[in-house]
């Protein structure tokens, strides 16, 4: 029992002496039969995990640049329609209604005309009566110059001998009832209350058979001829827009609707004054458009209506060579990623000019380089990164393809064995 014993130990030792040495064997043997790969594979394998991006290859252009801003179209003419002579409305126009045309000399209300048509009838007898005092004084006058020669006075008659005095204040008295009969058939004029221009009707405020006075007011009316707009353009701006106030000469823009989007509907209009102070609370300048014919009546364009919000766009200055960015592909402020080599590049750069999509800048580097327009959400430089299409949708191409795996290869993998267990 105890020879037993002591050979037990050796053959446990022996055993696990040929159990590692077989376990050793087998794990040789497995590195043995793994593929051998290239540096070209392994170059391949680390650009097919790269980050992908689409990008787009930058060229310098001129750009033109649109400056934007918007405002409120506005009647270039608004009155108050008031009556100059007073009375009861007898008649009101169809062309005064609210949201009516009208043109110029249309009468647009009536007042009762009776008391003024007496008027003048009242003034045509006060001026008959006039004329016949000065017949009558330039009669008494004549006769006044011959009783004089006939008495054989040899000194000239004064004034009052020929009744001179008594001569001009008839012929003055002549002139005011001329005058007074012109007023009141002025005053019957008036009684129709014509348009002062061509115009539409904002609100009408009196009926029929309403009694006005000279302060009544009847309706407010606007031109229709031509409206404007005031449009506000930051300090940024005006830089790049040419504006001589002295002498300003027309600057034309394009006007939109801002309450429908993507609206296919565009109005010509003209800058023709500059405000002469900057915005206290904004600091900035506002210019004024005007509109021609704002409802399309002549041209049959689409109608702009009073109140109405609209985009201006007004082609400022010209950017020379200068590169155009989406701001979708702005990393920060101002920095951008290009490829170069298959390998993230970041660059700065000096930004000119903005809009709400792009921005512009002059960096010289960039020409023909390509700009990655994927948002990358870890772009360290230098890092591998592929582009898989550009903004012109041509497809770039990696590294060199690697070399198919020979066929030992191929036979290594598919007899790559287990490891055996032994048996003691």
């Amino acid at each position: 029992m105890k020879q037993v014993l002591k050979i037990v130990p050796a053959i446990i030792i022996l055993a696990g002496g040929v159990w590692g040495w077989k376990y050793f064997s087998d794990k040789a043997n497995e590195e043995k039969d793994k593929p051998k790969f290239s540096r070209q594979d392994r170059e391949r394998s680390r650009f097919a995990r790269a980050q992908q991006t689409l990008a787009m290859e930058l060229h310098a252009e001129d750009y033109p640049v649109i400056l934007e801003t918007q405002g409120i179209v506005r009647a270039a003419s608004t009155t108050s329609l008031t009556p100059q002579v007073s009375g009861k409305i007898i008649k009101l126009s169809a062309h005064f209604e609210n949201g009516a045309f009208f043109k110029k000399g249309d009468i647009l209300a009536e007042i009762d005309p009776t008391d003024y048509e007496a008027d003048i009838i009242s003034a045509e007898a006060s001026l008959a009566r006039a004329e016949s005092s000065l017949a009558q004084e330039q009669a008494r006058a004549a006769q006044a110059l011959r009783n004089w020669k006939d008495i054989g006075f040899d000194d000239e008659p004064n004034d009052l001998v020929l009744r001179k005095p008594q001569l001009r204040e008839a012929e003055a008295n002549v002139e005011a009832q001329k005058a007074a009969l012109e007023q009141a058939k002025r005053d019957l004029t008036r009684t129709k209350v014509r348009a002062p221009y061509d115009g539409r009707v904002r609100e009408r405020s009196v009926g029929l058979g309403q009694s006005v006075g000279t302060g009544t007011q009847l309706g407010d009316i606007f031109s229709t001829s031509y409206a404007e707009v005031r449009l506000p353009l930051s300090s940024r701006q005006l830089s790049q827009l040419e504006i001589n106030e002295r002498n300003l000469s027309s600057i034309p823009l394009k006007l939109s609707n801002a309450l429908i989007e993507n609206e296919d509907i565009t109005w010509d209009a003209q800058i023709v004054r500059v405000e002469g102070e900057l915005d206290e609370t904004s600091r900035e300048l506002y210019v004024v458009a005007r509109i021609v014919d704002p409802f399309g009546l002549d041209s049959g364009h689409h109608p702009l209506r009073i109140n109405q919000p609209v985009k201006a766009h007004i082609k400022g200055n010209t950017l020379n060579r200068v590169y155009e960015i989406p701001r979708t592909a702005l990393h920060g402020a101002d920095e951008v990623i290009l490829v170069v080599d298959n390998k993230i590049q970041r660059q700065q750069i000096n930004i000119v000019w903005s809009t709400q999509e792009t921005v512009l800048t002059d960096s010289p580097e960039l020409e023909n380089t390509m700009l990655a327009l994927s948002r990358l959400t870890y772009a360290p430089e230098g890092s591998p990164i592929r582009i898989i299409k550009t903004n012109s949708d041509t497809s770039k191409e990696g590294p060199p393809a690697a070399s198919a795996p020979n066929k030992d290869t191929k036979t290594q993998k598919k007899s790559a064995k287990s490891p055996q267990t032994s048996n003691a």
